[in-house]
């Protein structure tokens, strides 16, 4: 399945031109900043919320090495992560311990 990720990033910014080129053309992933945070919106497929998180990460650090993925991006209202699933276009919301538990899978080179 698959499933759009938000996530929160350091390593690169919009004006890394570079690294903003290779990451559209790689992933058609999009880098923002938002609240003082570098964002990157990213699609990954998995069996699993927790590996379409892991696979979608691995993927851009290995389009962009000098790229950390640092965590998923908690949404502003409830500080829990939300993903869509992109066959059906719903938002997915997590647990805190899955969102903790997709953050750890993160730290993962």
């Amino acid at each position: 399945m698959e499933y759009d990720f938000t996530f929160a990033v350091s390593g690169v910014d919009m004006d890394d031109r570079a690294a903003v080129e290779t990451l559209r053309q790689h992933r058609d992933a999009l880098l923002a900043r938002a609240g003082g945070v570098d964002l990157l919106c990213v699609t990954g497929s998995g069996g699993s919320v927790a590996e379409a998180a892991a696979e979608a990460a691995s993927a851009v650090r290995a389009a962009v090495p000098r790229l950390r993925v640092i965590r998923l991006d908690r949404g502003p209202v409830d500080g829990r992560g939300c993903v869509a699933h992109r066959s059906e276009g719903a938002p997915v919301h997590l647990t805190p311990s899955e969102a903790a538990e997709i953050d750890a899978g993160l730290a993962a080179p």
